[in-house]
C-alpha cells in the first residue's frame, strides 16, 4: 500500500482505496467502485403492489351467518381461554416468590442457628 492509500475489507473482499478522486488513482476505473454491490438485486424493479392485491377475495370470506357465529363463538372461547392463563400464570408467579421468600427465610434461621452452635 501506498503512503496515501488504505486498504478497506468489503465483506470477504478488500478493496486498496485512495483520498483522491478516481481521476488520479490509476488502480482504480469506475467499473471497479461498486464491484462489491450485488448488480442482479439492482436491475429487478420491485414490484408496486395495489391496494386489491392485499384485499380480501370472496373465497377467503366467510359469507355464511353459520361460519361466522362459529367464528364468533371460537373467538369468545379463546377469550375466555385467554383470561384463564392470565389468572393462573398470576397465581402461579405470586406462589413461587412466597415460596423463595420461605425458603430464604428457612435458610436464615438454619444459617443463626449453625451460628448459635459454633
Amino acid at each position: 500500500l501506498g503512503r496515501s492509500q488504505c486498504a478497506v475489507s468489503v465483506g470477504s473482499r478488500q478493496k486498496t482505496i485512495s483520498p483522491f478522486p478516481i481521476a488520479m488513482n490509476d488502480a482504480m476505473n469506475e467499473d471497479d467502485l461498486y464491484g462489491d454491490l450485488n448488480l442482479a438485486a439492482a436491475k429487478s424493479a420491485p414490484r408496486k403492489q395495489t391496494a386489491s392485491s392485499f384485499a380480501p377475495t370472496a373465497s377467503s370470506t366467510p359469507t355464511s351467518s353459520p361460519e361466522i357465529l362459529k367464528l364468533q363463538q371460537q373467538i369468545k372461547t379463546l377469550k375466555a381461554e385467554n383470561e384463564t392463563l392470565k389468572k393462573n400464570m398470576g397465581i402461579l408467579y405470586r406462589t413461587a416468590k412466597s415460596e423463595l421468600e420461605r425458603k430464604d427465610r428457612r435458610i436464615d434461621e438454619l444459617q443463626n442457628d449453625l451460628d448459635v452452635r459454633r
